[in-house]
């Protein structure tokens, strides 16, 4: 959450013509038409579980924001050690409608795991039956404070002080970042209805966030028909961001979301606002009429025609006439910004022989002269040529840009995935500390769902019947009981029993994140089958782990592979928790307890009670073998694509589809995997371009690299294709 940002004040209207009159536009606020039937979320809904009481976990300090509606200040998590945003819903005596509001705004945002949204860590209340609402804390200020910054020095200094042409590219990143984020959300089917520039941060770091998902709702409702569909009398959303069917009362989908992104990619191109009127009614009068302002600079700089069109397509009042997905918007953008042909203005024959002098200047000029002197012979097959070589080079760019999208997308998968996860182990941790410190009455018997790893090796006398091997795994597994184990045998102490009570309260949400890792059609299948498919075909989430001061040790799932003279003290995850920094610690990659069951990559945190006693380590390994054939069917695809690899900031490898990988993890005896990447300059070109596309001729053939910075770990991650013969090397 912003420090510096203050939610929007949120008024009640009753109609489109009644009360708009008496809002002023210098207020910018979000007026809200509630069509409380169409809704993520109803704001008559209760909480059908029991919030934890905020002071119990968290440390409230200073307010930094308030709107009218809720206050945001920083705070300390009590479990973490980590500074937070907490927002906090102000008294609302019997209103039920804004309670609503505020719990569909954690619950959508809850949903969207996404590096540009906010990640929220929980909902709690107070012993007054307040709502907070606890957030990533983000360093930052808005769009909108950011553009009347640039307005400002603009118009004080003056522009010609500056490169606008710089600024304006920086500008179309930050609505790239939101095309990203949106277009996840969209695949979610969930739209924000609120964009502007108000809910767009741009952080200290340069990341993007879309904030305020307040009113957020289903693009596809379920038990919408248009048949029968009424026309509400209400609807959400700031005047001056609505779209022209939401004004006429219609039905919405995503296009209302690409309409007001097309409407901030005005301001942010312009500076100036798309509808510029005094009142609300003003406003909504000219979206009604379709009445837009025209695409031009409010300081005068050149606005390519590229970039008009593509607002006007974005903006169009017919929503069949606008780009369909954000996706299309995104990389129509990317194609301006690489200047490529776009969609919105697609090249005609002088405009596609423009864009390649454009390019190449001065081979532009050989070519002239030569047709010139050649002209009476060769006028017809030079022409041909020339043409067949610049629909070459534009294919191909067309073919670099998807290529680089695609494996944006497969960057977005692990990182998707490794936040979703480590916010999985925060949140055990979590439950694990608060449990441990909690008084509990049934610490007699050992759980039903705990089992000694004596009791589950092959040898055992009456073994568990959902004991079953795996070929992922390569041993039996057991996904409906956890395996524990001392280094003094099975009887257990008090406190290695109270250890084994804590965890088995957290059966049920453990096991639940391992479900909700699986692909659609096997979560929907029956829970036979999608044991069938952990055991049989597995997901990167491979095992979860906690190890104790006293050498025990409990595993999720099951197995009786353990020798029983294992420590997990000693291994390689235990020991990297224990002597990092108290937060996260990503180990080497290293093999699994059995030979056939390959590598693993782990992620573990050491747990701390609340007095800062070092209470064990837990952890979850990753798969290797199980996301390197996910990313065989992400990103790329093809024999070109020789390398998809995952490298920290250091310059190991985390994992490989290379030859290099795959052959060390099958000669390498040591305890850990280290190789680490051997070209240093391209290493530092990985770092310097973060994201994009690095040309290289090695041996004599033409490679390129898509780079994905993953910011979350610092990481790299790239895919190496083969493009020798796509094109000429006289295009290059």
């Amino acid at each position: 959450m912003n420090r510096g940002t203050t939610s929007g004040k949120v008024h009640t209207v009753t109609s489109i013509n009644v009360g708009l009159k008496n809002l002023n536009r210098e207020q910018d606020t979000t007026v809200t038409f509630t069509h409380v039937d169409h809704s993520v979320v109803r704001f008559d809904d209760q909480l059908d579980v029991k919030l934890e009481d905020i002071n119990a976990e968290y440390r409230p300090g200073k307010v930094f924001a308030e709107g009218g509606q809720g206050i945001i200040r920083e705070g300390m998590d009590l479990n973490l050690r980590r500074l937070v945003a907490i927002k906090t819903l102000k008294p609302q005596p019997e209103d039920q409608f804004s309670r609503g509001q505020f719990i569909q705004e954690a619950r959508v945002t809850a949903q969207l795991s996404h590096p540009a949204i906010i990640p929220i860590y929980s909902l709690n209340t107070d012993d007054k039956d307040g709502l907070h609402l606890v957030m990533k804390l983000v360093d930052g200020k808005t769009l909108k404070d950011y553009l009347e910054q640039l307005d400002y020095e603009y118009r004080t200094v003056g522009i010609e002080q500056f490169d606008e042409r710089k600024s304006l590219m920086y500008r179309l990143e930050v609505i790239l970042r939101v095309c990203d984020a949106l277009d996840y959300a969209h695949n979610r089917n969930i739209m924000h209805c609120d964009l502007k520039p108000e809910n767009i941060l741009i952080g200290e770091f340069r990341e993007t966030y879309i904030m305020d998902w307040g009113i957020a709702r289903q693009i596809e409702e379920p038990g919408y028909d248009p048949a029968t569909w009424v026309k509400p009398n209400t609807i959400s959303g700031t005047p001056r961001f609505l779209s022209p069917e939401a004004i006429h009362g219609e039905h919405t989908d995503q296009r209302a979301d690409i309409y007001a992104l097309g409407l901030i990619l005005f301001e942010v191109v312009t500076l100036r606002e798309a509808y510029m009127a005094r009142t609300s009614a003003e406003v909504v009068s000219m979206i009604r009429e379709g009445r837009i302002a025209e695409t031009r600079h409010k300081y005068g700089f050149r606005i390519d025609p590229d970039l008009k069109a593509i607002i006007a397509k974005a903006t169009a009042y017919n929503r069949d006439e606008r780009y369909q997905t954000v996706r299309e918007l995104g990389m129509d953008i990317r194609r301006y910004m690489g200047g490529e042909e776009t969609t919105a203005n697609p090249y005609h024959l002088f405009g596609k022989l423009s864009a390649f002098a454009a390019h190449h200047k001065r081979s532009s000029l050989i070519f002239a002269v030569v047709c010139i002197l050649t002209l009476l012979l060769t006028t017809g097959i030079t022409c041909y040529r020339r043409i067949s070589m610049i629909d070459a080079r534009h294919n191909y760019s067309l073919e670099l840009s998807e290529a680089q999208l695609k494996s944006t997308a497969s960057a977005d998968y692990i990182e998707m995935n490794i936040t979703r996860n480590a916010q999985f182990l925060s949140a055990i941790t979590s439950e694990f500390i608060f449990l441990y410190e909690t008084d509990m009455d049934d610490e007699n018997d050992i759980p039903d769902c705990m089992m000694p790893v004596s009791s589950m090796r092959n040898d055992a006398k009456d073994p568990p019947a959902s004991l079953l091997y795996s070929s992922v795994y390569h041993r039996k597994i057991d996904f409906s009981h956890f395996a524990h184990k001392t280094i003094h045998g099975d009887k257990l102490t008090d406190i290695e029993k109270r250890r084994l009570h804590v965890l088995a309260h957290l059966r049920n949400p453990i096991m639940n994140v391992f479900l909700e890792r699986l692909p659609r059609k096997v979560a929907d299948a029956s829970p036979s089958d999608r044991n069938e498919y952990l055991r049989l075909t597995g997901i990167p989430l491979h095992l979860l782990l906690f190890g104790f001061p006293d050498g025990q040790y409990v595993v999720y799932p099951g197995s009786g592979t353990y020798a029983p003279n294992y420590d997990p003290r000693g291994r390689h995850w235990y020991k990297t928790a224990q002597e990092g920094d108290g937060g996260f610690a990503w180990s080497k990659p290293y093999p699994g307890n059995t030979a056939a069951a390959g590598y693993l990559l782990s992620c573990n945190v050491p747990m701390l009670d609340t007095a800062g006693k070092f209470l064990g380590v837990a952890g979850f390994d990753l798969h290797l073998n199980t996301i390197i054939r996910d990313l065989n069917s992400h990103g790329n695809t093809g024999t070109n694509v020789l390398e998809k690899s995952l490298i920290d900031d250091s310059g190991l490898i985390l994992l490989s589809t290379g030859a290099r990988f795959a052959g060390a993890m099958e000669t390498n005896k040591e305890d850990s995997l280290t190789i680490r990447f051997d070209d240093a300059d391209l290493f530092r070109q990985f770092k310097e371009t973060k994201y994009g596309t690095i040309s290289r001729i090695e041996n004599g053939r033409r490679f390129i690299y898509c780079v994905n910075y993953l910011p979350s770990q610092d990481w790299y991650y790239f895919e190496k294709l083969d493009v020798t013969s796509a094109v000429p090397d006289t295009f290059f």
